[in-house]
């Protein structure tokens, strides 16, 4: 049975977003006493989807990691609508971020690793985000990065064939388009285009239509992102490389492993002059 929601608990202290299925608005947890951010859906579930939503928000609000935002409670309202309730991270997207200014490579690779990260407890877990995106990524006030929206998620066993995990078009792997299996490499496909984007301010995949978009997404291979910014290393060209390859199996094993090729590309420093010594001065 559903856990209903006790009245009064969470007031509405302003909105701050709006999708096809939900919104969310900033709220007091006058229980507890802190600010928490709360997703509602517009529609509601029938009874066997309700339960799904609950055993899924139950095994996403076990997931503790600093790059996941906090999942809270999960309940219905009076009128029967779903919601979530999450941590609420003061800040903007990365989607914001890429609109204002460059990234440097050492902090895409950092911010692109420790989602990896995250990604990777998450399909411990069994779970696929199913819409990384840069509106899904929240970058804090001391320039952290957290992953939200685990809305759509789905339990590995529940999707394949299943046609219900959807995501944005641009960040769609192949076998999302194709209506193939999708496994956590999927997620790996598009926290790559991400990356792509915070390298180069560009996306890998573009087109004036849904169509020309899944269109390069399926048949075209990428630019390198060192053609477009030439500082870049080019072990930063075959990572991209491999986490947009058209072939699952011809991605990073796990996310993981992405993560590992990322944090010494996070932690590298250009090459700079040696310091200069004075001779010693003999009395």
């Amino acid at each position: 049975m559903m856990i209903t929601l006790q009245k009064d608990r969470y007031e509405t202290l302003g909105h701050l977003g709006s999708g096809a299925t939900s919104r969310v608005d900033k709220a007091r947890d006058n229980v507890i006493g802190r600010i928490v951010a709360r997703k509602t859906f517009l529609n509601g579930f029938g009874e066997d989807l309700e339960q799904q939503f609950l055993r899924e928000a139950q095994i996403i609000g076990q997931l503790s990691d600093p790059c996941i935002v906090q999942l809270y409670d999960v309940g219905i309202d009076e009128q029967g609508t779903p919601f979530l309730v999450m941590e609420y991270v003061a800040g903007k997207t990365l989607e914001d971020h890429l609109g204002s200014s460059a990234l440097t490579a050492r902090r895409a690779c950092a911010w692109a690793a420790d989602l990896a990260g995250a990604l990777a407890l998450a399909h411990r877990a069994g779970i696929i985000h199913g819409d990384v995106k840069p509106g899904n990524i929240l970058v804090t006030a001391d320039n952290k990065v957290k992953l939200g929206d685990f809305g759509i998620a789905r339990f590995v066993s529940q999707i394949s064939g299943s046609g219900l995990l959807k995501g944005t078009p641009a960040y769609l792997a192949p076998e999302q388009i194709q209506g193939e299996p999708q496994d956590p490499r999927s997620d790996q496909f598009a926290l790559g285009i991400a990356l792509y984007q915070m390298l180069t301010g560009l996306k890998p995949f573009d087109g004036s239509s849904l169509g020309a978009v899944c269109a390069q997404i399926l048949n075209a291979d990428p630019v390198p992102p060192s053609r477009h910014n030439p500082a870049l290393p080019q072990a930063l060209d075959l990572i991209i490389a491999r986490c947009l390859a058209k072939n699952p199996k011809d991605r990073f094993a796990s996310c993981d492993e992405l993560a590992s090729a990322l944090y010494p590309l996070a932690r590298s420093r250009p090459p700079s002059a040696a310091p200069k010594t004075r001779k010693p001065i003999w009395w």
